[in-house]
């Protein structure tokens, strides 16, 4: 093999190890993205109008849906503001971020105008439902 064509196969074997490593590193970063306490099927989860109180919270329950329902039913509790979402009124997803391996999102909810972060995938928006249509429209004669 001349040099040349050594060092041609040699770059497409480095590109194509590239290709391969940064598949693997992409696989890897979606799975560590989905988070594992995003469970849309358990009770209420827990909204904060401040991202920072949100990941605070999170933090005191470690993680767990659950413990932060429980830190937020407590009357006594420091609620930093968030709330028990219910999932009738949240509206829309009104922004989303990541953080490091947790995804979050901002949800319009009805009733206020600030937006309430949750964990990613934790509530999905109501869509409403869109009338059936009837007969057409009249149309105005002149």
């Amino acid at each position: 093999m001349t040099p040349t064509l050594a060092r041609i196969a040699w770059a497409v074997v480095r590109k194509a190890m590239r290709d391969a490593v940064t598949a693997v590193l992409a696989f890897q970063i979606l799975l560590a993205g989905a988070p594992a306490f995003a469970a849309p099927n358990r009770g209420p989860p827990a909204a904060c109008p401040s991202l920072a109180n949100l990941r605070l919270l999170m933090q005191r329950a470690s993680d767990d849906p659950a413990a932060a329902g429980a830190i937020l039913a407590d009357a006594k509790a420091d609620h930093l503001g968030c709330i028990l979402l219910e999932r009738d009124r949240v509206q829309s997803v009104a922004d989303r971020v990541a953080f490091g391996s947790h995804a979050y999102e901002c949800h319009a909810i009805s009733g206020t105008s600030v937006c309430h972060w949750t964990i990613a995938g934790a509530v999905v928006p109501v869509v409403p439902a869109t009338p059936k249509s009837g007969a057409p429209a009249e149309r105005n004669k002149r």
